[in-house]
């Protein structure tokens, strides 16, 4: 045993070296136990205070915590018993000894036998450690044929099904519609769980998007066809349950085009990963992993509207990374004027770890509180939502941050997000933990913040199950709710003070329990009003919310889109054309820089009194100075007295007509690396601004520091376009690999003819293979474990060249095992259940096709004996086990 504990000290001490098992908030990655002679009291979180069911352990738990439970016999008692059995964001691990501290998972030795399983969960809870017995004596709890029945079909994809009488087909609901599910199994990267979702509409074509979370990385589905979404790619990650994704969209005036990227963060080792999403509908690619961050919880884009992802008017937009492991998980600040790589602007460099926050959102004050509060005409106000309080800082300064407010509540668990309501007056308020730690009902706070430096809580609301909720979204008046194993719930907040329920959709139909199942996340912006939501268990969820029936009326835009001519006035008609009692809307322009101007164009309330149901007009003058093709939106929000916002609540106002113009082409990006030995790379090069007509233009290769015909193939030639083609066309590069020692060179692909004055070049780099150097890896193993145990193998490789890393996991010989995640940093298996000695080998390969490869042995021990020690001894290792480490050294290839 002393060896053991040696070796698990080292162990400790090992995982400091990697950059992802630094924890990103509290209450991460710790062990609860489990044992038949413990007691449900306390947290679980002491070997020598184990709980004694996995159920209440599993409720002591956050997110990322593992349960480890004791040999001894356990029986499922009922659905939620079940569901914390599977949890994907708490792994409940058998095969533990409460008399070595739970140190050793050795299911082989340490029988923990389960009863009253279904047949559906029988295969996973062995490969956690458990031994199921169906031998006829255990019961079943009831209704357990129903629930395998229900779990089978959440792992099917499903179409269009109305709520009717309080139910959408199994799933339980109140007013919103299915209107297609995905589930994970018909996901490419076939994850395992989802997390976060954000969505994206292209302004170039109107095409709306989903883009969710996976624990091992990011797809994108065309909602085209919302009944029948269609994954159009998906992004590879590093497993961890914990992704965010955020999207910014402007318009770029040299190519006459909307260009969008999303900004993907999570607690893996992944960087800040970064999507073109510019090549929609065809393919999503990932451009930049920017190095701002190894990993970090959250990301926030503040200075944008969530429906088009544009600029506000006037403002710069500016991304956020918070929860990450630097400047104590503080919230930092970056520019995205080069939207394919971060710029810091404020690092908040004197913050610690009490100064973390888990979640942000942001709001722009233009009324008498910022002259109050932040001493300015406008204010940019961020709430920061740092686990025991809501602190409200001043972020008009895009480098600083000023403190104006720090307020917490009785009872507070864990603050975890919020957002605002269209009137800026209220906060709401998510509390991760207070269902699970005060035994409360869903419980949502409301903050009034009309004094920002003195704000308070004016209200709970209190929904009819003990569902967590996790995340919300403003949209108009209604308030859109991730309620976890209740899945997504609206509230109405026509009177923000006092919320009520409008309507909910349970993605998880078998249980509301106080548990990290269902929904994660979900986005309520699209222009079409649909609702996106994530469900942890079983993937995609559209729907259609049917709560704004409301006896005050629908309010919307005429028409989705109008075009004028330079200089000319815009003027949309808005109706409201039924409803009850005096109402108004509020209206503003977001030019998301698509228009030459920095300040608002207009803005404004529209109101209709009692009995009148006449057309309002917004009128906005133009300018002749504005670009042909250039546009701008005009949006609703903030409704009264009962008003909801009806379809479109957005109008895109065009200069000009694209459709008679003949366009330009240009590249799609201003640079690219060719590695010398990478083979041929495509160039991507667009019709912009046009189709009217036949498009012909020629290209070719200018000589620099590199050479054509020595260090790159000659390429020249013609491009054309048919009449109404809009399609890409490519060009082929290809660098001609040698053996000579060089540095890196650069020539230029130029375009001539009709062509985008500043996309008519390409500046082309080509980097040598003979200067690369070899790929640094650290690999983190147990050089022994017990049969039947979750084996994890962990490599962290770093590149002196900073050229981005991809891994390849493979079993060199031994009895065969199934190794998850071979392709990221972290692999995993579930050990032989007998004495077996296994070798594993990890490849490390840079982007220039240089890599490093380690070879290393397993022992897997059918048979261990261990002594008992005293039950009142301190300590325990949580089940971890003595690593070996490799530092390989650098070589550097010579010529």
């Amino acid at each position: 045993m002393q060896n053991h504990r040696a070796i698990s000290q080292f162990a400790l001490c090992f995982s400091a070296l990697f950059s992802a098992a630094v924890l990103s908030h509290a209450e991460h990655d710790r062990a609860r136990f489990v044992s038949p002679t413990g007691k449900d009291a306390g947290r679980c979180d002491s070997p020598v205070r184990a709980c004694q069911t996995i159920s209440y352990a599993v409720q002591q738990a956050s997110k990322g915590d593992r349960v480890l439970v004791a040999e001894g016999r356990y029986a499922i008692q009922d659905a939620d018993d079940l569901f914390y059995l599977s949890s994907k964001l708490v792994p409940v691990l058998g095969g533990y000894n409460k008399f070595d501290h739970f140190l050793d998972q050795a299911p082989g030795i340490n029988p923990t036998i389960l009863t009253g399983v279904p047949d559906a969960y029988i295969g996973q809870l062995q490969l956690q450690g458990f031994v199921v017995v169906n031998d006829g004596f255990s019961q079943r709890f009831a209704d357990s044929a129903a629930l395998e029945h229900t779990q089978q079909q959440l792992q099917q994809s499903q179409g269009p099904t109305p709520c009717v009488d309080g139910k959408a087909g199994i799933y339980p609901c109140k007013s919103i519609d299915l209107v297609s599910h995905v589930a994970l199994a018909d996901i490419s990267l076939k994850p395992g769980a989802a997390n976060d979702i954000w969505g994206h509409t292209d302004l170039n074509t109107g095409t709306e998007y989903a883009i969710i979370g996976l624990n091992n990385g990011t797809a994108v589905f065309s909602l085209a066809d919302p009944a029948a979404p269609k994954e159009i790619g998906a992004i590879a990650g590093s497993p961890t349950s914990w992704r965010d994704i955020k999207v910014l969209q402007f318009y770029d005036n040299s190519l006459a085009r909307w260009r969008a990227y999303a900004y993907v963060s999570s607690e893996g080792s992944d960087n800040i990963q970064i999507l073109d999403l510019n090549q929609l509908p065809g393919s999503v690619r990932l451009i930049a992993a920017d190095k701002a961050v190894t990993s970090a919880h959250n990301v926030y884009i503040s200075h944008v509207d969530y429906t088009t992802n544009t600029a506000l008017d006037g403002l710069e937009p500016t991304l956020h990374i918070v929860g990450q492991e630097a400047v104590g998980g503080a919230f930092t600040t970056y520019g995205l004027k080069n939207p394919e790589a971060l710029t810091p602007y404020f690092l908040n460099g004197s913050s610690v770890r009490a100064d973390y926050t888990h979640d942000a959102a942001s709001m722009v004050v233009d009324d008498n509180r910022a002259q109050q509060g932040c001493q300015r005409n406008s204010c940019t106000v961020l709430m920061d939502f740092n686990e025991q309080s809501v602190r409200l800082w001043d972020i008009t300064t895009l480098t600083g941050a000023g403190a104006l407010a720090d307020l917490t509540y009785p009872n507070a668990s864990y603050v975890h997000s919020g957002w605002w309501s269209e009137d800026k007056r209220f906060v709401f308020i998510h509390d991760e933990l207070d269902e699970r730690n005060q035994g409360l009902n869903t419980t949502v706070r409301v903050m009034n913040v009309d004094n920002l430096k003195q704000p308070v809580i004016v209200k709970e609301w209190t929904g009819p199950t003990r569902a967590i909720d996790h995340n919300g979204y403003t949209r108009g008046n209604r308030y859109y709710i991730s309620n976890y194993q209740r899945g997504t719930t609206i509230l109405d907040i026509t009177n923000p003070a006092n919320p009520v329920e409008a309507g909910f959709f349970d993605s998880f139909p078998s249980s509301d329990s106080a548990a990290f199942n269902g929904v994660w996340g979900t986005y309520p912006y699209l222009p079409s009003g649909l609702v996106i939501s994530a469900d942890i268990n079983s993937g995609l969820f559209v729907l259609r919310d049917q709560t704004k029936q409301s006896a005050a009326g629908q309010v919307s835009f005429a028409s989705a889109a109008s075009s004028l001519k330079a200089g000319e006035t815009a003027v949309l008609k808005v109706r409201r054309p039924a409803g009850s009692g005096a109402v108004s809307v509020g209206w503003e322009t977001l030019n998301g820089f698509g228009i030459s101007q920095s300040s608002q164009l207009g803005k404004g309330r529209l109101s209709w009194a009692a009995g009148d149901f006449a057309d309002k007009e917004i009128r906005i003058a133009g300018n002749t100075q504005w670009a042909s093709h250039a546009s701008f939106f005009v949006r609703l929000f903030d409704p009264q007295n009962g008003l909801t916002l009806g379809a479109p609540s957005y109008h895109q106002v065009t200069i000009g007509s694209a459709g008679a113009q003949q366009g330009a082409a240009g590249f799609q990006q201003t640079n690219i690396l060719l590695e010398e030995n990478g083979g041929p790379v495509s160039v991507k090069i667009g019709r912009f601004a046009g189709s009217s007509g036949a498009l012909t233009v020629s290209y070719q290769l200018k000589d620099d520091s590199a050479k054509t015909g020595t260090d790159i193939q000659q390429s020249s030639g013609e491009l054309s376009w048919a009449d109404g083609d809009t399609a890409d066309k490519s060009i082929t590069l290809t660098p001609i690999d040698d053996s000579l020692l060089e540095n890196e060179e650069q020539l230029t692909l130029q375009l001539s003819g009709t062509v985008v004055t500043d996309r008519a070049s390409l500046l082309v780099k080509i980097r040598d293979n003979e200067q690369n150097r070899k790929p640094e890896v650290k690999v983190g193993f147990p050089t022994e474990v017990n049969a039947g145990a979750q084996v994890t193998l962990k490599a962290e490789g770093t590149d002196p060249d900073g050229d981005a890393l991809t891994y390849s996991w493979t079993q060199v010989s031994g009895d065969s095992v199934t190794l998850s995640n071979a392709t990221t940093d972290s692999a995993s298996f579930i050990a032989p259940n007998r004495d077996a000695d296994l070798q594993f080998s990890v490849s490390v390969m840079d982007s220039r096709g240089l890599g490093t490869s380690v070879t290393f042995a397993i022992k897997v021990k059918g048979t261990v004996t261990t002594t008992p020690v005293n039950n009142g001894s301190s300590g325990g290792s949580g089940g971890a086990l003595g690593f070996a480490v490799l530092l390989l050294a650098l070589f550097r290839r010579r010529s």
